[in-house]
């Protein structure tokens, strides 16, 4: 089931497109003073620019979609929803616990959406890189791009280098 790919190549329009859609979205949610529903919407923000960022010759690996997003935008939206929880539980008093030595709807923000966040996308890095972000093939073709660059430009500056006469 997670061994598939999704192909993204003739989608990247519609996932900037919705990106930009998202931003929106939270902008005007913020101006009327709806700062949860702005949240909860900004934990799927990254999702456009990660999938065509983790694309490879316009697909991508389910395993990519499940582990590190599906977790990292749930580890967002579990922060969101318990700082807000926990924000209304304590409103005007102190809580009669601390998280760590924080008031537990910062606590919420602090382990899971920067924490988890962080950890859960540079561990995916770790394990994922060499196979789905950056297979040894593509590494290849890419120098074998800048060795066409490179040849390119030297024959270039052969020809740039003609003597014009003053006139």
């Amino acid at each position: 089931m997670l061994d598939g790919k999704v192909d993204v190549e003739g989608i990247t329009s519609e996932l900037m497109l919705t990106s930009g859609v998202l931003w929106t979205t939270v902008l005007v949610l913020g101006l009327i003073g709806r700062w949860f529903s702005a949240l909860l919407v900004s934990a799927f923000l990254f999702v456009p620019w990660f999938v065509i960022g983790a694309s490879s010759n316009g697909t991508i690996s389910t395993k990519l979609l499940v582990y590190p997003l599906g977790i990292w935008t749930g580890l967002q939206l579990s922060a969101f929803a318990l700082t807000e929880y926990y924000s209304n539980a304590f409103a005007g008093t102190s809580p009669e616990f601390l998280i760590t030595g924080m008031h537990p709807s910062f606590a919420a923000a602090y382990w899971l959406y920067w924490v988890g966040g962080f950890m859960t996308v540079t561990l995916a890095y770790g394990i994922y890189f060499r196979k789905h972000f950056l297979p040894d093939e593509e590494w290849n073709r890419f120098l074998e791009e800048v060795e066409q660059v490179n040849t390119g430009s030297q024959t270039q500056d052969v020809d740039e280098s003609v003597e014009v006469p003053n006139q």
